[in-house]
């Protein structure tokens, strides 16, 4: 089976010099050695002095939510197209979602829907850059700073994205931006996140609240929660990281091989990237002219494994009650009946992309 996805792991005996210094240490969590690395690496990365380790960006999204002191039952403006974790880490902080739709072009959210949404019980909008390819920054902080609203963003898939010269993460892009490093992203630690407030004056407050409300002392001045990054996940984090330029690099050839041969498909449609930017590709999704699931069917059949992929938040049982009656959502719904991603990963082949278009063109008849 291709998987659409695989993990980019270092050597083996790599990590194991790392554990070796970590099991001699018997420091396997608190911050240690590695934390601290992995934190003060992605600094320099990002140019972002105060990103702060978390266990993943879960937890990282429902920190920085809860960092803002929003009030209880107050409106959150969320993509209705974006991954389950977004609205979870809103309804953990006891925010209302309110969907928005999605440019159907871009895969993120729909900036003329966000300032139709803003209304008097508005207290913060989260957004997603949608498989790291970001949003229209610009107008999108210029949207919240009018309005006085601080601006969330889920860049899960955005670690080493680019936005007009700066790193996503760069503090000058939003309140708070949480990166994931599950095991599908381009850098991983097998699970973990990075919290990068967008000022200093909230780092007091996340490092607070990702040891149960307190430093030092045991003494709680927020309601915090488990939220430490341990040594083992820590010490894979450094490894990868140091990789994600070559990582980028080459997904970005996969993604111009994919393009270049499904171009005899002219039905099929790609992600738009806005210029200025660059994408991760941490998932390549084409949208498909006519059956999606029947070319998901036929892929599978050949062992190669696809995606549908995001499901629209809005018509999930945990979620559909949150819809309004006057929600417009139809770009989201368009495009999540069409769009399949398929395999991208860091150690994928020319030869497996040519396999995948060639099956693609054979099923819609265009090889």
């Amino acid at each position: 089976m291709l998987p659409i996805t695989r993990p980019w792991l270092p050597g083996l005996d790599e990590y194991v010099e790392l554990l070796k210094d970590v099991w001699q240490s018997r420091m396997l969590s608190n911050f240690g050695k590695y934390a601290r690395l992995f934190e003060a690496k992605s600094r320099q990365y990002l140019g972002n002095p105060q990103a702060l380790a978390v266990a993943n960006a879960d937890i990282g999204l429902v920190l920085s939510l809860a960092a803002l002191r929003l009030p209880e039952g107050s409106e959150c403006l969320v993509p209705a197209f974006t991954f389950n974790s977004t609205i979870n880490a809103v309804l953990w902080n006891r925010l209302r979602p309110v969907f928005v739709d999605m440019d159907s072009g871009t895969f993120n959210v729909d900036l003329e829907d966000v300032a139709r949404h803003l209304g008097p019980r508005t207290s913060v909008i989260v957004a997603t850059h949608v498989f790291g390819s970001p949003l229209e920054l610009d107008r999108l902080l210029a949207l919240a700073a009018s309005h006085d609203l601080p601006a969330v963003f889920d860049a899960a898939h955005a670690f080493g994205s680019e936005y007009r010269g700066r790193k996503i993460g760069d503090p000058s892009l939003g309140d708070f931006q949480v990166f994931s490093f599950s095991g599908t992203k381009l850098v991983t630690s097998a699970e973990g996140g990075l919290i990068c407030p967008g000022k200093a004056e909230y780092v007091d407050a996340i490092e607070r609240l990702r040891g149960y409300g307190f430093l030092n002392d045991y003494v709680s001045h927020h309601v915090g929660l488990n939220g430490k990054m341990s040594e083992l996940h820590a010490a894979l984090a450094t490894l990868t990281l140091d990789r994600v330029e070559a990582a980028v690099a080459h997904r970005h050839d996969l993604a111009d091989l994919y393009r270049r041969l499904l171009a005899p498909c002219d039905a099929i449609a790609f992600q738009q990237h806005l210029p200025g930017t660059r994408t991760t590709y941490k998932d390549f999704a084409i949208l498909c002219p006519r059956d999606r699931d029947g070319l998901a069917d036929r892929l599978g059949r050949l062992d190669i494994q696809t995606k549908k992929y995001f499901r629209p938040l809005h018509q999930m049982p945990a979620f559909e009650a949150f819809r309004r009656p006057d929600d417009d959502l139809a770009d989201t719904e368009a495009v999540s009946e069409r769009i399949l991603c398929l395999p991208m990963f860091n150690e994928l082949e020319q030869a497996d992309v040519e396999r995948v278009c060639r099956a693609i063109l054979d099923f819609y008849g265009a090889g």
